[in-house]
């Protein structure tokens, strides 16, 4: 992607606000990305603008500023913004990202992802723009999230290909937020396997090449998230697919630290939280929520719903629905 096209879709994209003093500018980012310290060495002459729009668990947050610094440690970070991923494209300015003993340096066509559950220290030059998504880590399939810890404070280029594709698509759905009405939830959902798919392709050129049987594993979870909601999958039938005996499946799984089923289970639950929070399926029984992603029957929907997250469907649903929506 040329620096002209990001320029020209985040002219559209950008922040509306009128300019903010550096206390009122902290508070936003703190509201719409996550909790950070701050130094800055004019403080009475800074202005900035933070613009966030909310989508489904996934923040869109364009923003301006004048230098300064943001740093996360373990005082700072509270366990209700631990589960996290911030992607953030440069636009214009640079900007210094340190996490996990990397430096990332980013000017603009470049973008890095950081950790909220980690400490973290931001240092911001002048002129700085940026468009950043914060998206739950649970955005992302857990096995591919997890070893998203490679990649954080690694800078990457929007290159031809994949990662223009990509990025152009996140702006675009930025852009059109408020337009996307009742698909809204399927465009966030889609974005993210989008998201998912850069990211790890970028993690295979940062990380060691991986072996037959990781190759082997990831076929597998792509197949079993892609086959969810068949009431049917299960062990032998996965096995089956991929040519493999049920122990050499099992041997599989022992790397991941949990067992075959109960994988299944957990991003079936995953699934049913995203749609039960969707204002757009509000009308949809929970019990139907149950049935399309794989579960046998209500009692067994709810059963193993409360098992995972502590409420029964009926209960998540309230409670997220009655959430705001949030924008900034």
């Amino acid at each position: 992607m040329s620096l002209t096209s990001l320029t020209e879709q985040f002219t559209v994209t950008g922040p509306s606000q009128h300019p903010v003093t550096f206390p009122s500018w902290k508070d936003a980012v703190r509201r719409s990305v996550l909790s950070f310290e701050f130094d800055c060495p004019r403080p009475d002459r800074f202005t900035g603008t933070v613009r966030e729009r909310y989508l489904h668990g996934v923040s869109f947050i364009d923003m301006t500023s004048e230098p300064h610094a943001a740093y996360r440690d373990h005082t700072t970070i509270s366990e209700a913004d631990t589960g996290f991923y911030v992607l953030t494209l440069q636009l214009d300015g640079r900007i210094r990202i340190e996490q996990d003993e990397r430096v990332a340096a980013l000017e603009p066509g470049l973008f890095a992802l950081y950790d909220s559950s980690r400490p973290a220290a931001l240092t911001v030059g002048e002129g700085y723009r940026s468009t950043c998504i914060r998206f739950p880590k649970t955005a992302i399939a857990p096995h591919d999230a997890d070893r998203l810890a490679e990649l954080t404070a690694r800078p990457m280029t929007c290159a031809p290909g994949l990662n223009d594709a990509v990025w152009s698509t996140i702006l675009g759905v930025n852009r059109n937020l408020e337009a996307l009405g009742v698909h809204g939830h399927t465009t966030v959902h889609s974005l993210m396997t989008l998201v998912g798919t850069m990211l790890l392709s970028e993690l295979g050129r940062h990380t060691r090449p991986s072996s037959p049987d990781e190759h082997q594993l990831e076929r597998v979870l792509g197949y079993i998230d892609a086959h969810l909601s068949d009431a049917d999958l299960g062990p032998g039938r996965i096995a089956a697919a991929h040519f493999l005996s049920p122990r050499a499946l099992h041997a599989l799984f022992e790397s991941t630290g949990t067992t075959v089923a109960r994988y299944i289970r957990r991003r079936r639950v995953e699934r049913c939280r995203l749609d039960l929070a969707d204002p757009a399926l509000a009308q949809l029984a929970a019990s139907s929520v149950g049935a399309r992603w794989g579960f046998a029957g209500p009692s067994h929907f709810g059963q193993v719903f409360k098992r995972e997250t502590g409420l029964t469907p009926a209960q998540f649903r309230r409670q997220a629905l009655a959430e705001p929506s949030g924008a900034a």
